[in-house]
């Protein structure tokens, strides 16, 4: 009774199986009917029907890849030939033609190497490597399986990588080498969970559940085999469920043989619904065995009956000699071709040679002419540049002048001077000393920087940290200063003009804080990198620049700060002669009420 319910489990199966695989072949037909126009897209939809069917309905299959090799013949379309052979031979192999299935890889390799197709390549020389293993010729399977994996590496074809490995590890395990089948497994066990294809991923859980059961981890390799039999049936393929239930009969220890015989029954119609010659003659082994140890032995010789005539068919000396033919005319005739190809090239070198030493003869007198013309038109150039450059380095050394002294502004010498005078006259000789340091540490930076076009941000910024020092002590420190730099600009070396942006702090010191009536007056200057400029920021959040003109106009009259005028010559000069805009903004800051809240600057220098 139990013995029923699971074969009628595993028809069920079957039939599940079946009906997902048919179903997905459905949409791939219903999508060719409803893009009937013959295009490369067309050709490779033919090509996956084809691949589909080839484990369930050969006879369809066969038809299909007609169709693609008749296609892509008539549109000449390489791609589709290479596919077309890779299709030929899953079919042939299936049969166990393995000479003509080798043949048809061949072909494949041919064409895929002529529209420079190396994922098809690696297809190819990976199924050849299956069937040398299938014939128990390990050693050429090697061969060229690792011919495979090194095109899969330099294509990161990681799906294709983790076949490789996993055709190896067979090798490795049908000779018995487990450590080698284990470290196959391990290697390749990461690009298979990269691919996460349920192929991949079932072949990998199978090979680690027959170690485990080689081992007589039995609960672990039954752990292993659920995992497979899973991923199997996702991908709905009959040939990966029918090696699980295989493996499961062959590989576990202390099985009764009742649940043996179950589990290969099952494994047998697999291979029959699929045409896998090489699976019904592994199961048919296996029954033969099992009926033998029960002593049934009408049963046992009814099997190895159907072994025997699948392993003649398999194993004869007949297909692996036409195997090793196939392969050798193959090597013969891509000789053959290369030595064409070196013939030719030859050839074609000796043609290319004659005509370049022609050309060599009329490039040498055109050359001549357009060496006379190129001096002229240097010379001219050359001199309308020098012209601009000495013009704009009189502009530059005059701007230089202009903003040492502008930096060396009296007004600011003289506020300082009396400052510190203030603070001797009411005996706070340390707050004196302390700003007399830094008031001459600051000319001393000042005086050191106007011989050096650029300095680092870094020393920009202490120098500008100085200044602000000098008017906290001289506003009482009525207002506070915050930086933001960008890390990535202290740690590199990032250059600007001296005292570059010292004018529009000043400015906001002592026409936006000085006026300001707040308790809470701030200043923060940002520095980040942006779009190959470094970007500065200066905000207050002072009376803002509305009220502090109609201060000046009360007091100053018609006051205008040159050092703001310097500095935009300063920039413009630095970032290019192409005039800018967008290299100093100003803009006015409002609070809720629409009140004035300050003043926000943005100066851009160009990253050198």
């Amino acid at each position: 009774m139990q013995k029923k319910i699971i074969l009628l489990l595993s028809i069920c199966l079957f039939s599940f199986t079946g009906y997902a695989q048919n179903k997905l072949i459905d949409s791939l037909v219903n999508w060719t009917v409803t893009h009937p126009a013959i295009d490369s897209q067309h050709i490779l939809t033919l090509h996956r029907i084809s691949y589909r069917l080839s484990e369930t309905d050969t006879k369809k299959s066969f038809a299909y890849y007609e169709r693609v090799s008749a296609l892509s013949d008539s549109l000449n379309f390489t791609y589709g030939k290479s596919l077309a052979q890779i299709n030929l031979g899953i079919l042939l192999s299936g049969s166990a033609n393995y000479d003509a299935s080798n043949s048809a890889y061949f072909k494949a390799i041919d064409y895929a190497e002529s529209c420079i197709a190396l994922r098809l390549k690696a297809v190819a020389l990976n199924n050849i490597g299956d069937n040398l293993k299938v014939l128990r010729d390990y050693d050429k399977s090697r061969k060229y399986t690792l011919e495979a994996i090194k095109i899969n590496y330099q294509l990161k074809a990681w799906q294709g990588v983790a076949i490789n490995y996993e055709l190896l590890e067979e090798c490795d395990l049908e000779e018995k080498l487990y450590p080698a089948a284990k470290e196959d497994l391990i290697k390749g066990m990461p690009f298979a969970l990269f691919s996460n294809d349920n192929y991949v991923l079932s072949q990998f859980n199978l090979g680690f559940g027959k170690l485990q059961a080689i081992n007589g981890n039995n609960d672990t390799a039954i752990f292993y085999f659920n995992k497979a039999m899973d991923e199997a049936r996702l991908q709905n393929d009959l040939r990966n469920i029918q090696q699980v239930f295989l493996a499961r009969a062959q590989y576990l220890k202390n099985i009764p043989a009742a649940k043996k015989i179950i589990l290969l029954d099952s494994a047998l119609n697999l291979a029959k619904q699929s045409g896998y010659l090489h699976g019904i003659a592994e199961v048919a082994e296996q029954l033969a065995s099992v009926y033998e140890q029960k002593r049934d032995n009408g049963s046992s010789r009814f099997f190895y009956g159907i072994y025997r005539r699948a392993s003649d068919s398999l194993f004869s000396e007949n297909n692996k000699r036409n195997v090793i033919i196939k392969e050798s005319e193959w090597m013969i005739k891509r000789k053959e071709i290369e030595n064409s190809h070196l013939t030719a090239s030859t050839q074609l070198q000796y043609k290319e040679l004659t005509l370049k030493n022609i050309l060599l003869v009329a490039v040498f007198i055109s050359l001549i002419f357009a060496i006379i013309i190129a001096v002229f038109i240097y010379k001219t150039s050359d001199a309308k540049k020098k012209r601009s450059e000495a013009s704009l380095k009189q502009k530059i050394a005059e701007v230089q002048m202009q903003v040492l002294r502008a930096q060396m502004n009296p007004h600011f010498i003289f506020n300082s001077l009396t400052s510190i005078e203030n603070f001797m006259m009411q005996n706070e000789k340390w707050l004196a000393s302390d700003y007399l340091n830094k008031f001459t540490r600051l000319i001393r930076t000042i005086l050191h920087s106007s011989f050096n076009e650029l300095i680092p941000v870094k020393k920009d910024m202490e120098a500008l940290q100085l200044y602000i020092d000098l008017q906290q002590l001289r506003f009482n420190n009525k207002f506070s200063f915050h930086t933001f730099i960008n890390p990535q600009i202290l740690s590199g070396d990032y250059k600007v003009p001296s005292l570059i942006i010292q004018p529009f702090v000043e400015n906001a010191i002592e026409h936006g804080i000085a006026h300001s009536e707040k308790t809470t007056c701030s200043i923060l200057v940002s520095v980040i990198l942006q779009n190959g400029y470094l970007v500065y920021v200066i905000e207050d959040n002072g009376i803002g620049r509305k009220q502090a003109a109609v201060y000046n106009n009360q007091n100053k009259g018609n006051h205008k700060s040159v050092g703001l005028t310097i500095t935009q010559e300063r920039v413009q000069i630095f970032n290019g002669p192409e005039k800018n805009a967008a290299d100093i903004v100003i803009t006015d800051l409002y609070g809720p009420g629409n009140e004035p809240a300050g003043t926000s600057v943005r100066v851009k220098i160009k990253l050198l």
